[in-house]
């Protein structure tokens, strides 16, 4: 016989199976609630093979970073971070296409060469929605071609130029240039020759090698016939490893003074020791009297993280991608107006020895570099340089290192 409680024909198996149900009941709106949180993405794009590959995963590490310091949470949802390829200005402008329209990124970031960041600039425009260039360096990006929704991270050649050519022009006035056949290495070409004529140097030679070249044993015979004083190479990434590697092969490490207009790390490391020699204009470095309290925690996190040091790319999408965390966090927002106008106005504190800030006419990150040479004795895989000097030499002559808007010549679209 059925027992009953309280009269009304429940057994107790109803009773458990019925208490079960309305836990369930209970539960089902905060598990909806939950999955209803929906992830801030942000599309990064940077190499994943070819010359800047090394560059491209370092610079994903630096992002990573940004993303635990702010524990993988902003505006209480998850941060995803979509990381397609840069590898050549129209599968990269595709790639940003799919970034906006098919992964509906609320910003992206990126970007290691300069043709590539000019050929998805206008597509940002466009689709008005923040592009966060890390790591091009061409002028005309916060120049003539700048964009009111385009943000730049890394340093104009025009700056890095003034940075290094008062120690490059003590070794003498004969000038080989070496570049890479696309926007940034021509742009560089373009603006130390203009340094070097002005002040009575000479140009005894100019060549431009496709990106990717792996021997440069012509160029190198060209450069010892013309004996040059100093070498200008606008190379990056595995070019301007192998250019340095076969430099020793034929005797010309330390025999002439070298530089490019930006250095990574990365390009050094992989010369090594021996082949490795020069001055060069660095935005950071992860040693050095310059490192904040905020840097030193940066290379505590990415020492733990990856178990090495990080370099130049690292930093430079860390810093970005915690420019973009901030705008959301800050302006409660994902929505582009509220972020750009946020980046025009903030001032970013404890990253250099002084504040940096994004210029609101060009949106170039005005900041301070390093000049920096190869230690004559590396006795370290990593620590490679010694900070000569700090560009600019004080925070009142920082805007007028990067230039007034006239001089810039940004005039964005209405």
């Amino acid at each position: 016989m059925k027992k009953t409680l309280g009269g009304f024909g429940i057994n107790r198996r109803t009773l458990l199976t019925g208490a079960a149900v309305g836990a369930v009941q209970l539960a089902t709106p905060f598990v909806i609630t939950a999955r209803a949180a929906e992830s801030v993405k942000i599309g990064l794009l940077l190499p994943k093979a070819g010359p800047y590959a090394v560059q491209g995963e370092i610079g994903h590490q630096g992002a990573q970073i940004a993303i635990d310091d702010f524990s993988g949470h902003v505006l209480d949802r998850p941060i995803e971070l979509v990381w397609l390829d840069e590898s050549s200005p129209q599968s990269t402008q595709q790639n940003m296409h799919k970034l906006l329209e098919e992964e509906k990124v609320v910003a992206v970031q990126g970007g290691v060469s300069s043709g590539d960041v000019l050929a998805i600039m206008p597509v940002a425009e466009r689709a008005q929605k923040l592009l966060m260039a890390s790591g091009p360096n061409a002028t005309e990006i916060t120049g003539k071609n700048c964009s009111k929704y385009t943000f730049r991270v890394d340093l104009p050649n025009k700056v890095t130029v003034n940075a290094v050519y008062p120690l490059l022009k003590q070794r003498g006035k004969k000038w080989y240039f070496v570049v890479a056949s696309y926007a940034w290495g021509i742009d560089a070409y373009n603006q130390m020759k203009e340094v070097v004529v002005k002040d009575g140097g000479n140009v005894v030679g100019y060549d431009q090698a496709p990106l990717g070249t792996t021997d440069f044993s012509s160029y190198l015979l060209k450069v010892r016939q013309a004996k040059p004083d100093v070498v200008y190479v606008g190379l990056g990434g595995t070019d301007l490893t192998n250019f340095l590697k076969q430099m020793k092969e034929i005797g010309l490490t330390n025999q002439v003074a070298l530089s490019s207009p930006i250095v990574n790390d990365t390009d050094l490391w992989a010369a090594g020791p021996e082949a490795a020699f020069g001055t060069y204009p660095k935005i950071w470095n992860y040693t050095g009297a310059h490192l904040t309290k905020r840097g030193t925690e940066f290379v505590e996190a990415f020492r733990k993280k990856y178990n090495q040091p990080p370099e130049s790319e690292g930093w430079q999408d860390w810093f970005a991608m915690t420019s973009i965390l901030t705008a959301i966090k800050e302006t409660k927002s994902t929505d582009t107006p509220k972020l750009v106008g946020f980046l025009e106005e903030h001032k970013f504190e404890g990253y250099k020895d002084t504040p940096i800030f994004f210029r609101n006419f060009d949106h170039q990150l005005v900041q301070p570099l390093l000049v920096a040479q190869v230690k004559e004795k590396i006795t370290d895989k990593y620590d490679y340089f010694d900070i000569k000097s700090e560009y600019p030499k004080d925070a009142a002559a920082l805007a007028a290192a990067y230039g007034t808007q006239a001089e810039i010549g940004c005039t964005f679209k209405s």
